[in-house]
């Protein structure tokens, strides 16, 4: 009797892990171009400068960096705060 309860066991296991299988590959199929997409798209642009350097120390030396910065935090405290449910500072 405990051999027959061990070939269904190990049927039933060897059935689980086919299925798991099909939908490992069935959810492969559906990502594939979702990925083949991504793996074409050019990267070389992220990593040129926008600014030229022959500005770039002009603006590093006038300041406008922590400018940017303190206006860039500025504008993130003013959304998080209007995020907040009846919490309306400014419009």
């Amino acid at each position: 009797m405990s051999s027959i309860l061990s070939a269904i066991f190990c049927w039933l296991q060897d059935f689980y892990y086919g299925l798991h299988d099909l939908g490992l590959t069935a959810w492969d199929s559906v990502l594939a171009p979702a990925d083949a997409t991504l793996a074409s798209l050019d990267v070389s642009a992220l990593s040129t400068p926008i600014i030229p350097d022959t500005y770039a120390w002009v603006l590093g030396a006038t300041g406008l960096a922590p400018a940017l910065a303190i206006i860039a935090t500025a504008m993130l405290t003013r959304f998080v705060l209007q995020t907040i449910p009846f919490v309306r500072w400014g419009a």
